[in-house]
């Protein structure tokens, strides 16, 4: 029999696709919802994990107005003065005064304490809303600087009118033999030599008796090795102290004909270990004349006690997203009513993208020129050509 409509069988057949696909179509839907739903279950784990990570990096403390921070540097090199600074953070969005007393820290290794400190005075500061007080710092005390390869713990704890804050925090010391390139210029330019001499730090826990049996200078542009050279030392120093250094090396050289980005590394066999160190080196035809493209700043507080080390710096920052190279003619810095008067000339900077150089360091020694409460003025010139730019900050010394 012939139709002229649409066959039943094949109406049928056609129906039952059709339920086949919206089927499909409904389990494809409910797979990606699930998906979508597992995708954001997986969002949310990893955000609050991570918040739990970031914040378990700092130091537990049992005050949810005080907070205890143990600043220290991790991994540290053995041979360099330990660096351990404590903080007490108002965590409150007011001002107030507080009491603190029995303040104890003690840095414990794997064999048991390193050393212990104990301060039963109690003394009344000032907190600021969400600002802090520096509690104790390691180098005003003491100097530590051979801790043996290991990990080691800062335990701190104090009274915070009368209740209780602990924290603690730990590090990774290391022991090894620096490689220290000296000599080296933030760039070249096409036609000049960079010269440079080597020296071997003695960065571990001992005296050490030092043998080395040869260095070897690499230049590389990418992969390609442009020069090579290996030096025979075979020499003995005896006796080297812990963050000693020797030269090894008096003097290498080699002449830029060509612009271009380069690594530089260096390789000693030290006590018959190697020990290596890669340096960038940037050879260019022309640099910057102005400083357009520069800014001046600090990280200086605003106010500080007159017993408190202080540590800041001053720096240039690249506002471009671009490497800068700048000849500086003159940086000078000074610090009324002290006698600071920093200066440095001919400076030659290289600044990656966004990034700062640091061009003056409050160092301890310069401590002594706050030591009389008062209002000081940090003042930076940086001079390139016949351009300028300006710093000026006031810094509150109280009692």
């Amino acid at each position: 029999m012939r139709y002229f409509s649409k066959d039943p069988e094949e109406l049928k057949k056609k129906e039952q696709q059709f339920l086949q696909r919206e089927k499909e179509k409904t389990r494809r839907y409910r797979r990606q919802g699930i998906y979508f739903l597992v995708l954001n279950i997986v969002i949310v784990l990893i955000f609050f994990f991570g918040l739990r990570m970031y914040y378990g990096q700092f130091p537990s403390q049992k005050s949810e107005i005080n907070q205890l921070i143990i600043q220290v540097e991790t991994p540290y090199s053995s041979g360099i003065p330990l660096d351990v600074k404590v903080r007490l953070y108002n965590n409150q969005n007011k001002s107030r005064e507080v009491l603190v007393s029995d303040f104890n820290l003690q840095i414990v290794g794997r064999e048991g304490p390193v050393y212990s400190f104990s301060q039963r005075d109690s003394v009344k500061t000032t907190l600021d809303a969400f600002a802090s007080r520096l509690l104790f710092d390691l180098k005003r005390e003491t100097e530590i600087n051979s801790l043996q390869s290991g990990e080691y713990t800062i335990m701190v704890k104090v009274k915070v009118d009368d209740q209780e804050v602990f924290a603690q925090k730990s590090f990774t010391s290391v022991e090894k033999y620096q490689i220290l390139v000296d000599g080296l210029l933030d760039f070249y330019l096409v036609g000049e030599t960079m010269k440079g001499s080597v020296y071997i730090v003695n960065n571990t826990a001992s005296v050490r008796d030092l043998q080395v049996q040869y260095v070897i200078l690499t230049l590389r542009e990418m992969e390609q090795i442009l020069w090579q050279r290996q030096f025979s030392i075979q020499s003995d120093w005896s006796g080297v102290g812990v963050g000693k250094d020797i030269r090894v090396l008096e003097q290498f050289e080699f002449s830029f004909e060509r612009e271009g980005r380069y690594v530089l590394t260096v390789q000693c066999l030290v006590n018959n270990s190697l020990t290596s160190v890669s340096l960038p080196v940037s050879c260019v035809r022309d640099y910057e004349k102005d400083l357009k493209k520069i800014k001046v700043y600090s990280d200086v507080p605003k106010q500080i006690n007159v017993r408190e080390k202080v540590a800041f710096s001053v720096y240039l920052q690249n506002t471009t997203n671009k490497d800068l190279f700048l000849m500086l003619d003159e940086i000078n810095v000074t610090l009324p009513p002290s006698t600071l008067n920093y200066q440095k000339r001919s400076v030659r900077v290289w600044l990656d993208p966004y990034s700062q150089y640091e061009i003056f360091k409050f160092l301890p020694w310069n401590t002594s020129a706050m030591t009389r409460p008062g209002i000081y003025k940090l003042t930076t010139k940086v001079l390139c050509g016949s351009d300028s730019k300006y710093f000026e900050s006031s810094i509150q010394v109280v009692e």
